[in-house]
């Protein structure tokens, strides 16, 4: 369901309790959201609570001014709305989002470390399991993050939301539980889910291929770059996996072709400085490497 079908839905929804106030004040705010004045957005959604004729309501106009505060940066008052939601799975739900986007991950798990998530809303498991288990990965508690990581990639209905939750899982077991098996598996269901050269299925090909390349499984590696087409990448990524198939080249001993990866990788216009010097580096090495 697009984003214009599911807000005709959510006030087709909220028709069915609100009078036109109601209606119309929420129209309104969101046409200053989506024209681009947040601020004037963030009042009318917090006026919008005044108009709510229910439970169902008011927690509607309270996430959405939760939410625009929070594009202002002003967090406190963000966390004000939140606490003052209604229903309590999407009170909590909200909390956590605010908190794991202010980086405040011990907060997060200090207050929700013992929430029955799944036994919230179907619709919020998904989101809620995922902002406590993003931050048991930030705070490298490798089996509290692989739970929650894994709940809510089974709850998650949004392809894209479904995929960074499969590529943080990934990244956990790589990086937290030294499972390359696990994180394998993880980053291979990434292009399954979400189709094209969104950031996280190309970061999930990569390193994919990178584990296959360490475990001396060359052919399979290169496979798994090909799930992207490097034709049709420019900049960044195309340096990225440039640069991969140079190392995949270099760990079957041709000298010569990872060589010519490199240097190609190198060249590509736009790249930082950084980036460039890298791949210079990797190059300068392999010329001078007996």
């Amino acid at each position: 369901m697009n984003k214009l079908m599911m807000f005709a839905a959510l006030l087709a929804a909220l028709g069915q309790e609100a009078g036109a106030d109601y209606i119309s004040g929420r129209k309104a705010a969101a046409a200053f959201a989506q024209s681009g004045k947040h601020q004037e957005a963030l009042i009318a959604y917090s006026n919008l609570f005044a108009e709510a004729k229910s439970d169902f309501q008011k927690t509607d106009a309270l996430e959405q001014a939760a939410f625009w505060a929070g594009i202002l940066r002003q967090h406190d008052q963000a966390m004000e709305f939140a606490r003052r939601i209604p229903i309590a799975a999407a009170s909590k739900n909200c909390r956590m989002k605010i908190l794991r986007d202010t980086g405040k991950n011990k907060e997060l798990v200090a207050e929700f470390k013992d929430e029955t998530i799944t036994d919230w809303p179907e619709s919020l498991v998904g989101d809620g399991s995922h902002y406590r288990g993003a931050a048991y990965y930030s705070l490298k508690d490798g089996k509290a993050a692989e739970a929650d990581l894994k709940t809510a990639a089974n709850y998650m209905t949004d392809d894209t939301k479904a995929a960074a939750v499969l590529l943080m899982l990934g990244d956990n077991y790589r990086n937290n539980l030294q499972d390359d098996a696990g994180a394998l598996e993880a980053y291979n269901k990434v292009p399954e889910k979400l189709k094209g050269a969104s950031y996280i299925t190309l970061t999930a090909i990569v390193a994919a291929a990178g584990i296959q390349r360490k475990q001396g499984k060359y052919e399979e590696a290169l496979k798994t770059l090909q799930k992207a087409d490097v034709a049709k990448l420019t900049g960044t990524w195309l340096a990225t996996f440039l640069c991969a198939q140079g190392e995949i080249s270099e760990a079957q001993g041709r000298k010569a072709e990872a060589l010519a990866k490199y240097q190609a990788a190198a060249a590509v216009e736009g790249l930082p400085a950084s980036q460039k010097d890298s791949y210079a580096k990797k190059a300068k090495a392999l010329q001078e490497a007996p």
